[in-house]
């Protein structure tokens, strides 16, 4: 674990260094690297509950272990694809030290991302939180617009905001734990934490609770906090775009779930839900009004972001193992998903340069390849079978009705017909029609692609044994 921390913080330091010809091939082979290494500590805690290192400062059980891996890999293939996105972006105009700035900052963010998952205390966790806003904040301003500089304001102003009231869950939590184990940083280490949750006073973890869900819910895309959402991710790089969709929002909600599994194993275990069902009703409902109206193609996605984070949190309200389970193997689905379909309409920038859906006419003529893996991404993203996110959809459903959730069930069901209808509706109009133009798409951009897509229908089709039981074990830490 202290391994991956150590790599991607001096890979960081070093591509501000060497040559961007050098900079692109070792990026994909350090990117690699931390896939194996992490999928190797995922099996490894297949066989071993939980692991730690530096003295429990680090530690991994089945559920960051998930994630962690998601995290990796979709980071491997957004290496892979930022190859070609950047040298598009050189013959388009763009500096090479600007985009050595580039990579800087996008190692960095997955090194605070990875700190996130593998920190075993409150307060690291919450430093590292606030870390991926600083790195995050200069990958949104990238391109120094008007726009761009606008968004990246807004996103370091509502995102510190929310972090700030998530800092006084922290201290809420630490003022209900410290009585009990003590003071010092020890009082805010998970697993002390949930040893002990029973003799926690339930007053200070309801308050710790609401505070976290406002507080990391903004950097997790939840309504009323998400207004940064969309304008982060129509002006960021979309390599950006493709990791903080695909697992930022996950690693700001992981936070919520493990102060969840804290209160699932006392007596106030119905209040988290609840709440959680509440948030993701609303921001299902937000994110399906917004989305029919856009003209915006990467507004488009980031407000379908909000939509799944909003399923992930209404999964993980339902309050039953398999909606726990529905929950965690959704998130893990979105972070496939959503990369794909952030990186087949980058390459739709890179060669139109707009990001207006009504300036854009057959791509079925212009980008041929292209164009087949954004209508493979849209059906993904809407969850039409065979590819992963059906699956998960499905699970929900079926634990909402496992839990009688009747109108709940019918009010999602809605949602996500509309939701499908506009995706259709707006990608038809890009990808159908006539034109003379002729684009040419980049092999590194497509072959990252495409190993999106083979993982997404694998996970529709078959869950791998190992992760299914890795999957089952997350359960149990976050329900009990």
């Amino acid at each position: 674990m202290l391994s991956i921390l150590i790599i991607e913080l001096v890979w960081a330091v070093i591509t501000r260094f060497i040559s961007l010809k050098i900079t692109y091939i070792t990026q994909i082979f350090i990117s690699l690297i931390l896939f194996f290494i992490s999928f190797d500590k995922m099996k490894t805690v297949l066989h071993k509950d939980i692991i730690f290192e530096l003295n429990h400062f680090l530690f991994l059980d089945s559920l960051n272990a998930l994630i962690l891996t998601a995290l990796l890999f979709l980071f491997f293939c957004v290496s892979v694809y930022s190859v070609g996105y950047m040298k598009k972006e050189f013959e388009n105009g763009l500096k090479e030290e600007k985009i050595k700035v580039f990579y800087f900052w996008m190692n960095l963010f997955v090194f605070c991302m990875s700190l996130v998952l593998l920190s075993n205390n409150f307060g690291i966790v919450w430093i590292a939180i606030e870390g991926t806003t600083l790195s995050t904040t200069f990958l949104i301003g990238f391109y120094n617009t008007k726009d761009a500089i606008k968004a990246s304001w807004q996103y370091i102003i509502i995102c510190s905001f929310g972090i700030a009231i998530g800092l006084f869950g922290v201290i809420t939590l630490y003022f209900a734990t410290y009585h009990i184990l003590g003071e010092g940083m020890s009082a805010l280490d998970w697993t002390n934490i949930i040893a002990i949750g029973k003799q926690l006073n339930p007053s200070l973890l309801k308050m710790a609770f609401v505070l976290f869900l406002v507080g990391f819910g903004t950097k997790a895309g939840l309504a009323p906090m998400h207004s940064w959402l969309p304008n982060a991710h129509s002006q960021s790089p979309t390599p950006t775009s493709a990791l903080m969709s695909g697992v930022l929002l996950s690693s700001a909600f992981y936070v919520i779930l493990r102060l969840k599994a804290v209160i699932d194993r006392t007596s106030i275990e119905h209040f988290a839900s609840s709440l959680l069902l509440f948030i993701g009703l609303l921001t299902v409902f937000i994110a399906t009004i917004s989305i029919v109206r856009q003209k915006d193609y990467k507004r488009l996605l980031a407000y379908s972001s909000m939509e799944h984070m909003g399923l992930i949190a209404f999964a993980f309200g339902i309050g039953n193992k398999i909606g726990a389970f529905a929950g965690l193997f959704h998130l893990i689905n979105h972070a496939f998903a959503k990369g794909l379909m952030f990186s087949s309409v980058g390459e739709i920038l890179v060669n139109f340069h707009t990001r207006d859906i009504f300036s854009i006419r057959g791509l079925y003529k212009s980008m041929p390849l292209t164009a087949l893996l954004v209508s493979i991404g849209v059906l993904g993203i809407t969850g039409m079978p065979p590819f992963n996110m059906f699956a998960s959809e499905f699970l929900i459903i079926v634990s909402a009705f496992k839990a009688h959730l009747y109108w709940e069930i019918f009010f999602i069901l809605f949602c996500l017909v509309v939701i499908f209808g506009g995706f259709v509706y707006l990608f038809s109009y890009m990808l159908m029609g006539d034109t003379t133009e002729s684009k040419k798409s980049s092999e590194w951009m497509d072959w990252s692609m495409f190993l999106l897509v083979a993982v997404m229908l694998y996970l529709g089709i078959n869950i791998p044994d190992g992760m299914q039981n890795l999957m089952q074990k997350a359960v149990e830490v976050i329900s009990g």
